[in-house]
This record gives structure tokens, sequence and C-alpha cells, in this order.
């Protein structure tokens, strides 16, 4: 199964569609039958949609905060099993089982990575990099 995952890319493109909803609210609201359009259903409404709007910004925020968070840990774990493991791959001998334990730390790593890939936070070309190193 083809996963793609383009995280935080839909709520980019919140903006245009509350503009586009507060116009038509603006729009609607004096239309509508008595009692409905006076001034403080039209700013209800609008303020509500703004609310919206920020709150969606904020998660936003959140989530590209936690996903740089994310990059990091995941990188710098690599890194500190690369440095170990790199050398075990070129030697003639049989793994030591310090070294298997090494291999499990980093497979374990490597299916964190995946679950947050499928859980949609882990970019398209980020996981294509990290897939490719795996692979190796």
């Amino acid at each position: 199964m083809k996963v793609e995952s383009c995280p935080l890319q839909h709520r980019r493109t919140i903006w245009p569609w509350i503009v586009a909803g507060t116009a038509v609210l603006i729009a609607v609201v004096p239309l509508l039958p008595p009692p409905y359009p006076d001034s403080g259903v039209l700013l209800t409404a609008v303020g509500g949609l703004w609310a919206l709007a920020f709150y969606l910004r904020g998660r936003h925020a959140d989530d590209a905060k936690f996903m740089k968070e994310l990059l990091k840990e995941f990188n710098e774990r690599y890194d500190e099993l690369n440095d170990k493991l790199q050398p075990a791959l070129w030697r003639e001998e049989s793994f030591t089982p310090e070294i298997k334990l090494q291999f499990i730390d980093y497979f374990n790593l490597c299916a964190e990575e995946w679950l947050f890939r499928k859980a949609g936070y882990i970019y398209d070309p980020v996981w294509t990099a990290w897939d490719n190193g795996m692979k190796q």
C-alpha cells in the first residue's frame, strides 16, 4: 500500500476559505428572514469563523514544531547509531551480541519512523531519503 504524506499542507490553504466564508456570510445574513438579519448574528458568525481559523493556525504551528522536534530526534538517534553500525558492516567476522543489539535499536528506530510516516508527520522527500538509507 502506497502512503502519500504531505503533513500540514492541507492547513496552509485555510485562509482563502475563511475570507471567502466571511464574504458569503456578509452577503447572506442580510437576506435571512427576520429576526436574523441583525448585526449581532453577523458578528457572531464572522467571529466564530475567524476563531476557527486562528485555532487551526495555532494547531498548524504546534504540529510544525512537533514535526521539527521529531525529525531532530530521529536524526540525532540515527547519527549515534550510525557511528557504531558502519564499522560493523565492514567487519569480516560475525557480529557480537552488542552489535546485534545496536542493529535491533536501528530497526526499532526505523519502525518508529514508519509509524510517524503512516500518521502523516513525515514529508515524502524526507521519508524517501530515510527509506533509501534503510535499504542500504
